[in-house]
């Protein structure tokens, strides 16, 4: 008989409301979550005493992406289109520029290197931010892609670690086009389900996950710049909101509507556990870069959702 699957190590809670997203800061001298809310306020909370430490008052829009920038200072992005840069100054987190590209959009922003994003624009259009200059420099555009059919909204993107500057974007209408950024050329396109909600991609085994409003986590490798089908996963319920592959890309965790978080093998892709503490639909999953002194733990998972709280693992390390 299989072992029942872990209790979280902790829960944390506060008068958050629905959480959409999740970052770690973890260094040698802070260990920290950042809890990113529906309501625009950003909620750090400190690991060593689970406690909240302060809040940021980001705006009243959800945000709905965070990133660290230069190992210090914080990115977030919300969903009214703006995308700030906050400095550590004393206990209080200061704006020091903000990027307004005018769309509005669910599609999550993606730090592409220190000082550039990439994030989607209007007309299914990808766009490079400069951090430093807060202009747009450069644009991939959708009419180079060679299909007939009208793309709908970017839905996902997902920069190539170390492979160059290649990105995958997941378009509304079912389609995956590999970019070459530095050309502005398509590399490779596959059809795909429609409503991309969520990918990840490792290199470890070279293999992209996506997941969409149906039962379906399809799965893909890619080699020589070509994408193939590898298999496709079936849940038990439909609907994922987010997929995180861990750090060292032994397991991945599915974040469901359903509010289970459901743990594979990156190798064997066998489904590992379900974890059912989240009432309702689950929008972030994140793993600390590193080891957690505070969990004695080497990779922590954190996930949220509507529900309001957070809940932290230490699972298959």
């Amino acid at each position: 008989m299989a072992a029942s699957p872990p209790d979280p190590k902790y829960l944390l809670r506060g008068n958050m409301g629905c959480v959409h997203s999740l970052l770690f800061q973890i260094n040698s001298d802070v260990e920290h979550l950042f809890v990113g809310c529906a309501s625009g306020k950003i909620y750090v909370w400190d690991l060593k005493k689970n406690r909240i430490l302060t809040e940021i008052e980001a705006g009243t829009d959800p945000c709905l992406t965070l990133h660290n920038i230069s190992d210090k200072n914080l990115l977030v992005q919300q969903k009214c289109g703006s995308i700030k840069i906050y400095n550590p100054s004393d206990s209080h987190w200061m704006i020091s520029k903000t990027i307004n590209h005018d769309y509005h959009s669910f599609c999550r922003c993606q730090v592409l290197a220190e000082d550039t994003i990439i994030t989607a624009l209007r007309d299914s259009n990808v766009g490079l931010y400069s951090l430093r200059s807060s202009n747009l420099e450069l644009t991939l555009d959708s009419s180079l892609i060679p299909v007939s059919k009208k793309l709908g909204e970017v839905m996902a993107i997902k920069p190539l670690p170390g492979m160059d500057q290649k990105v995958l974007v997941a378009y509304e209408v079912g389609l995956l086009v590999l970019w070459d950024i530095k050309a502005k050329k398509v590399l490779h396109y596959m059809d795909i389900e429609p409503y991309p909600m969520a990918l990840d991609f490792e290199t470890l085994h070279m293999q992209l996950i996506i997941g969409s409003p149906s039962e379906k986590l399809q799965v893909f490798n890619l080699s020589s710049d070509t994408l193939t089908n590898k298999c496709t996963l079936t849940l038990k319920n439909p609907g994922t909101s987010v997929i995180n592959i861990r750090p060292d890309a032994k397991i991945f965790t599915v974040g469901n509507w359903d509010g289970r978080l459901r743990l594979f093998s990156c190798k064997t892709l066998k489904q590992l556990a379900v974890l059912d503490h989240h009432r309702s639909t689950v929008h972030d999953v994140t793993y600390s870069p590193h080891y957690v002194e505070s969990y004695n733990c080497k990779y922590i998972m954190a996930a949220a959702g509507k529900d309001g709280y957070v809940s932290l693992w230490d699972i298959y390390n």
